[in-house]
């Protein structure tokens, strides 16, 4: 599922980064047409992040202080891996604003997954909530 957050985000980082060119150099963004490259390059970096996430987040039920722990130590790793595949991909320039743009991005499709992450978590957490409702009236009655 995260890799699936994960592409999406980096697609709409794409959309909006490459319209930011597109208008910076005065080409019409209406005629744009993406490189072919740029599709496998997303799906492998979220296959990427998907892999790390799984390695570092896990499914275990751990304590408040170790779930900090790994979430900083996993915001870290997806970023480094955006800045590597980034790099390779050509999709930034290594200056240190090109650096920080990327790094930036990262924090954003950092947080729409993690808000998604959350709303479905919740989802199913209010689901579960509402059967044992359920379960408790039917078992009183």
């Amino acid at each position: 599922m995260i890799s699936a957050y994960v592409t999406t985000g980096t697609l709409i980082a794409c959309i909006f980064w490459y319209g930011i060119s597109l208008i910076d150099s005065g080409k019409s963004v209406s005629g744009a047409t993406i490189p072919y490259a740029t599709l496998w390059q997303v799906l492998l970096l979220g296959g990427l992040c998907g892999i790390e996430t799984e390695l570092i987040r896990g499914e275990t039920e751990v304590s408040h202080r170790e779930e900090c722990v790994r979430s900083i130590l996993h915001f870290v790793a997806v970023t480094v891996t955006a800045l590597i595949c980034g790099y390779f991909y050509g999709w930034y320039i290594p200056t240190f604003a090109g650096i920080l743009l990327m790094c930036l991005t990262s924090v954003c499709i950092y947080a729409f997954c993690t808000y998604l992450l959350y709303r479905k978590g919740k989802k199913t957490a209010d689901e579960l909530n509402e059967g044992l409702s359920r379960l408790r009236r039917k078992n009183q009655g």
